[in-house]
């Protein structure tokens, strides 16, 4: 008998002590936290023959969460387990705790999970734990996809000013047309000024607001500071009428701004297409391409001051290789639609020097691919011998391709 009551007092004092200890950690915190000043960070609650230890872990970095400490503790008995984001919270976790394995594991699914919705935290984390690889990982991304994917998103928001300044002047930088950045840098500067929008507004609305501005928003004090965005477009290569006509109608730029740009239109037209090129990456003009799914060939007509173009991506041998070229077409051609053929300027020129480069980038499996064929300079005429590129033969890469087609026409 005496036994038995020895025995339930034992379990007794056991249940005691957990219980003590879970409410510790769950709603004792003012008293816990006492104790554990009065203690130096550490105290024992002891109740029979059990002793329970609480640790006090000063936590001085805002990013980590209780959450994230509590996975980084379980993958201590559950190496393989994944929270569902990773993110800056578990790297710090992981850096706070020093659990290295961990913290490559986090590196590695960041790395394979850049998105519209993570880029920007992410390339944050890189910066603050000194990443270089995630964050070329992120620049890239954006090199590819600030366009195409994250300038229909609310995210876009969060992107800071200098790594946006950063990608308009990158050369890898992938639009499909010169507007799309300048639209993108558009909507971007809206969000700046509309911080509680939670949803992207129509492109009418952006317009709205900059036509709203008394004055050109850029001579505006609240505009000094954005010239930088606008400067690092290509202003020159944005050529449709009604991208012109939108440009002098948004009340940004400055009347000089205007001039100089219509004035190189203008000039360019009149002169056969010369251009005053200096800098190529700078001064000429860029077309990209996507291209994606299983047909053969993918085909692209532009015009640049009265010269027409077709740009071409064709399947060579491989399923992984592909051929890239461009031609020179007539004002009649087929190939361009009606209202080019009618309202367009068309140049007469026989000859045309053109220099060119074309750019191919694509991502798979995490990893970066890029070709270049390098500046080229080639004169093309009206006849189908010399009308027509070299093809530029790449493979290995991975679909789909972000294709880059680049001109500039310098002066003889």
């Amino acid at each position: 008998m005496n036994y038995k009551k020895q025995r339930n007092k034992l379990l007794q004092d056991r249940s005691g002590c957990i219980r003590a200890g879970m409410s510790g950690w769950h709603g004792g915190v003012r008293r816990w936290t006492q104790t554990l000043k009065e203690d130096g960070g550490m105290t024992w609650v002891s109740r029979g023959s059990l002793r329970c230890t609480l640790l006090h872990l000063p936590v001085h970095d805002h990013s980590v969460t209780k959450e994230a400490v509590s996975f980084a503790l379980r993958t201590l008995y559950r190496p393989t387990e994944s929270p569902e984001q990773w993110g800056d919270a578990v790297l710090s976790a992981a850096v706070l705790l020093g659990l290295p394995d961990l913290y490559q594991r986090c590196l590695d699914g960041m790395m394979t999970t850049i998105t519209s919705d993570t880029v920007c935290d992410f390339h944050q984390a890189s910066c603050k734990h000194k990443q270089i690889g995630l964050q070329a990982a992120c620049e890239h991304w954006l090199e590819l996809f600030l366009v195409t994917d994250l300038s229909s998103h609310i995210g876009l928001r969060d992107l800071p000013f200098e790594l946006l300044l950063r990608t308009l002047r990158c050369s890898r930088v992938f639009a499909v047309r010169e507007y799309d950045l300048l639209q993108t840098v558009l909507y971007w500067i809206y969000l700046q000024f509309n911080t509680s929008k939670q949803t992207l507004p129509s492109y009418s609305t952006v317009i709205s607001f900059f036509c709203g501005i008394t004055g050109a928003f850029l001579e505006q004090p609240v505009g000094y500071k954005y010239v930088p965005l606008f400067e690092a477009l290509h202003l020159h290569g944005i050529t449709e009428r009604h991208h012109v006509e939108e440009m002098e109608k948004m009340n940004v730029f400055p009347h000089s701004w205007l001039l100089h740009t219509f004035s190189s239109h203008y000039c360019s037209i009149h002169s056969g297409g010369d251009m005053n090129v200096t800098n190529f990456s700078k001064h000429s003009v860029r077309f990209g391409m996507i291209v994606g799914g299983e047909l053969q060939e993918y085909t692209q007509a532009v015009g640049l001051y009265g010269f027409y173009f077709l740009l071409k991506t064709s399947r060579v041998g491989d399923a992984d290789e592909f051929g890239f070229s461009l031609e020179r077409l007539r004002h009649w051609d087929p190939a361009l639609t009606e209202s080019c053929r009618t309202t367009q300027p068309f140049s007469m020129r026989a000859e045309r020097c053109v220099c060119y480069q074309i750019r191919v980038q694509s991502c798979g499996g995490g990893e970066w691919m890029e070709k270049s064929s390098g500046v080229i300079s080639q004169v093309f005429g009206l006849s189908k011998r010399c009308s027509r590129s070299k093809v530029f033969a790449a493979g290995g890469l991975s679909l789909p391709l972000y294709v880059t087609f680049a001109l500039a026409f310098p002066t003889p």
